[in-house]
């Protein structure tokens, strides 16, 4: 995006009666402002989610997770995998839980440092995985849709380090309520597999288990539902359209 395009962006958003405006002063990563409120963001499309303005843009999707509809979770701890720029976690910490971010994506860590750690590089910068390995990352990342997963059109080939969720965070040490959010762009069943110790402790897992694993697109709502299920978790939301995703709750808590 360069000047031109800001300002060409900006005067359509003004005309239409938008309330945000982009600067690209730090181009690759630019700034969306909504009055008082600003989001960093790194791909020049993602603007759009925020239209309508910031805080209306992370509420709709922290509903798509269906996390609107928990309550109690001041003093929480909200594990984000699959972070993008952290949009999550300005919702989290806006009901002043603790924040974890995973993302692979440079980019994207960076933006999500700025928009939730003050700039400190604290997003953790490694896949999740049902080991610690390597992992060749097929990035797409313009289109949020980069995968340890062969895709199509992906734009670069690399290996990247993966954890498991279990080997990377100790959950007794996590303020409770514990929240998952779970987006892993089809590894969703290969992440599970790596946090059984984890799902022992966490409260809730809100994943989107869409139309993602490789090649063939396919869903992974089955293996997540029966890999939740079988440790005590039960399905209290779901959402079909659009995004696909569910919100599991530990019984027995």
């Amino acid at each position: 995006m360069n000047k031109l395009t800001e300002t060409l962006i900006n005067a359509r958003l003004f005309f239409r009666g938008r309330p945000i405006r982009v600067t690209t002063e730090n181009a690759p990563v630019y700034t969306v402002s909504d009055g008082d409120m600003q989001i960093k963001i790194c791909r020049q499309g993602r603007y759009n989610r925020y239209k309508r303005g910031i805080k209306r843009g992370i509420d709709a999707l922290a509903s798509d997770y269906h996390l609107d509809t928990l309550e109690g979770l001041d003093g929480g701890t909200f594990v984000d995998c699959g972070a993008n720029v952290g949009e999550l976690g300005i919702w989290a910490q806006s009901r002043r839980m603790n924040y974890i971010a995973f993302e692979p994506e440079q980019l994207e860590a960076d933006c999500c440092d700025q928009n939730n750690f003050g700039g400190q590089p604290l997003t953790i910068r490694k896949a999740l995985w049902k080991e610690t390995t390597t992992l060749e990352f097929f990035h797409k990342a313009d289109t949020a849709d980069s995968s340890a997963f062969d895709v199509s059109d992906y734009n670069e080939k690399t290996v990247i380090p993966a954890v498991s969720l279990d080997s990377e965070l100790d959950p007794s040490k996590l303020s409770r309520p514990l929240i998952l959010k779970l987006e892993a762009e089809g590894a969703e069943p290969e992440v599970l597999e790596g946090a059984a110790k984890f799902l022992e402790i966490a409260d809730y897992v809100a994943v989107d288990c869409g139309y993602e694993r490789g090649q063939s697109q396919d869903h992974t709502f089955i293996e997540v539902n029966n890999q939740l299920t079988c440790r005590s978790y039960s399905i209290v939301a779901t959402k079909f359209r659009g995004r696909v995703t569910m919100l599991f709750h530990r019984q027995n808590t």
